[in-house]
């Protein structure tokens, strides 16, 4: 299971059921999507498995700072990727 909480409020924002077999950071764009355009996301907080281009990504286009540990083997991202920019 996966919570989007508001920090400000621990109001549980988004929720996202998934197998334990499966991967941490695929849901990640599907909880964002859960909240609606109109409502700003000021960060999003997570562990290194969130540490992909596709996080970053799904995080910068909601126009949100993504406040995301590297993760274990993580390498120096590219200059022209979004989050390098960012």
């Amino acid at each position: 299971m996966h919570l989007a909480m508001d920090t400000a409020t621990s109001d549980i924002r988004a929720v996202e059921f998934t197998l334990s077999s499966d991967g941490d950071s695929p849901v990640l764009p599907e909880l964002l999507d859960q909240a609606p355009e109109s409502e700003e996301i000021g960060t999003v907080t997570a562990d290194g498995a969130y540490d992909t281009r596709r996080c970053h990504t799904a995080i910068l286009e909601r126009q949100a700072t993504p406040i995301i540990s590297i993760r274990k083997n993580g390498r120096p991202w590219k200059e022209d990727c979004p989050a390098a920019i960012a």
